[in-house]
């Protein structure tokens, strides 16, 4: 960027953003002083200021948290306009559903308990909200009442229809491939989190 115009650049950049959430109706802005605008959604609020030497920073806060945080040195506009913008979906990003509990069962409780090992770990690695836990057979009348669903080893089927009228959760049986197979995206894929 031509450093003679850089002033009037980072001006009508500045202009620019706020002319962008002025126009947006799902967002209100705020013009704290000269160089910082304040933009609301919801419970969030985007902090968005631009320093005289042309330093740009964001700010997205979520109650106390900060979500989103970048800063960098205003050089062209398609670059600062693509920043801006995923600060703004940072800031329209939907809060995430609580946590599933799903609680695995078969006779022992290890080789459920292996696989909720690995899909804690998949879930993790993909910031997919549901936490697995493993139990026996023997266990579960003292523990199911913590947990949204609960997954029979297919070893256990024969059991399916009797837990179904003892316990008022959502009982299945694991598909006998995907438990053989430690599949967890297919696990994942098949478990209904809008239930």
């Amino acid at each position: 960027m031509d450093e003679f115009y850089r002033k009037e650049n980072i001006y009508i950049f500045k202009r620019w953003v706020y002319y962008q959430v002025k126009e947006d109706c799902d967002l209100k802005i705020e013009i704290c002083d000269e160089r910082t605008y304040k933009i609301y959604y919801q419970d969030k609020i985007a902090k968005f200021i631009i320093w005289p030497m042309g330093i740009v920073e964001e700010f997205v806060f979520d109650e106390e948290n900060l979500l989103f945080y970048l800063h960098y040195q205003f050089y062209n506009y398609y670059y600062a306009t693509d920043l801006f913008y995923r600060m703004i979906k940072k800031l329209k990003e939907v809060k995430r559903k609580s946590i599933c509990h799903v609680l695995l069962c078969c006779t022992s409780g290890m080789t459920t308990g292996f696989f909720a090992d690995k899909l804690n770990q998949y879930c993790q690695s993909n910031r997919i909200p549901v936490q697995v836990e493993a139990t026996s057979f023997h266990s579960l009348d003292k523990v199911y009442g913590k947990y949204d669903f609960i997954f029979l080893a297919p070893q256990l089927r024969f059991q399916l229809m009797k837990l179904k009228e003892k316990i008022d959760k959502k009982i299945e049986c694991m598909d006998p491939v995907v438990f053989a197979t430690y599949d967890c995206q297919e696990f994942i894929k098949n478990l209904s989190l809008d239930s």
